[in-house]
């Protein structure tokens, strides 16, 4: 306790205090900013696909002009299942896959049920879509995209409600564009601000991309997303870019499965006021939209915390500088404790021998 007392003064047991109370709003603020970073399910694909792996979760965005086809994503996903054979990539369960994939365009269509006709957002999707975006099912269940009916369709809730008069849609038909679509599920769709300024504040139908180009017209991909092995830093990403052979200035490639690291969210902070600009003529899907919301709400909550953090870590450094500076303990007492030591056991061993007890 003197010891204390030598060492900090009343003003410095204050700030001591003080330290300890910034060190828990970082830790506040450090939970709110996890909570948020986890509360996108199309952003934390790679963590629940494989929790015992190392997996990347990459998007790319098409521009419209570069006028993606099935067949382009076709020999992407070729593309990348022979690099990953030609480096013996391999899943650490017999049974896993080692490559998931989807592709999706947006666009508008008309539903009929009855007499009751009405515009909706469309959503053309292909692949395992439903593995990157998991909808809230109210009733019913996914189509996947290797299905071989394609006219399976998803609705929301508005949209049932709309068509039927309740949620219980599943089993029923409607029209699109004039061609008959069975309801397999029903999806509640996420509300709240980020959805609404994202885009997703629209009634949506969610259709094969066989169905879309049938009922709509729109044939050209928009967004690839795709799950692969990372056994070692940027390798999945590097993987791709080389098997994206398309004009650079028509696409937009980014890896999200570290996309809301706090050390990514800081660097933010230089960019600002550049980072939103997009001279590609690419239109975000509205996840893609949110994700970026997100990021722009985590940049001043990552730049607090690591004030608070330096604030704490610097306070730290002054206090273990004042206990060394005010230590009773030195470097020479240290080393005569132990030549006493050394001394008193050699005079009891030479106590003894005088003794006789050592021959």
């Amino acid at each position: 306790m003197d010891y204390l007392k030598k060492v900090f003064t009343r003003q410095q047991k204050a700030w001591l205090m003080i330290s300890g109370v910034v060190f828990a709003l970082f830790l506040l603020v450090l939970l709110i900013g996890v909570k948020l970073a986890n509360s996108q399910p199309s952003q934390v694909v790679a963590k629940t696909w494989a929790k015992d792996e190392d997996y990347s979760h990459i998007s790319i965005f098409f521009s419209e002009l570069a006028n993606i086809s099935e067949d382009n994503i076709k020999q992407l996903d070729f593309n990348i299942d022979q690099k990953l054979d030609e480096d013996s990539i391999m899943t650490k369960s017999l049974s896993a896959r080692r490559r998931v994939s989807a592709y999706s365009l947006q666009g508008m269509v008309t539903g009929t049920f009855k007499s009751s006709s009405k515009e909706y957002k469309a959503i053309g999707c292909g692949g395992d879509y439903f593995i990157f975006h998991p909808l809230k099912l109210i009733d019913g269940s996914y189509f996947d995209g290797d299905d071989l009916m394609k006219d399976h369709v998803i609705i929301d809730e508005d949209a049932a409600w709309d068509f039927f008069g309740s949620t219980n849609a599943v089993g029923q038909f409607i029209e699109i564009n004039g061609e008959r679509h069975l309801v397999s599920g029903v999806i509640k769709r996420d509300e709240g601000r980020l959805n609404s300024l994202a885009g997703n504040n629209e009634s949506t139908i969610y259709m094969s991309y066989e169905s879309m180009v049938n009922a709509g017209g729109y044939k050209d991909i928009t967004c690839y997303e795709v799950l692969l092995p990372n056994p070692v830093k940027n390798y999945a990403v590097e993987t791709v870019e080389k098997a994206a052979s398309f004009d650079e200035n028509k696409f937009e490639l980014l890896e999200n499965t570290h996309r809301f690291r706090w050390t990514r969210i800081i660097g933010f902070v230089s960019a600002f006021g550049s980072r939103s600009m997009n001279g590609k003529s690419i239109v975000f899907p509205y996840w893609e939209n949110m994700a970026r919301g997100l990021e722009d709400i985590l940049t001043p909550i990552c730049t607090i915390g690591l004030i608070l953090f330096i604030f704490v870590a610097i306070n730290i450094l002054v206090l273990l500088w004042r206990m060394w500076k005010k230590r009773t303990i030195h470097f020479s007492d240290l080393k005569n404790l132990i030549e006493k030591l050394i001394d008193n056991r050699r005079k009891k061993v030479r106590a003894k021998k005088e003794e006789g007890e050592y021959i």
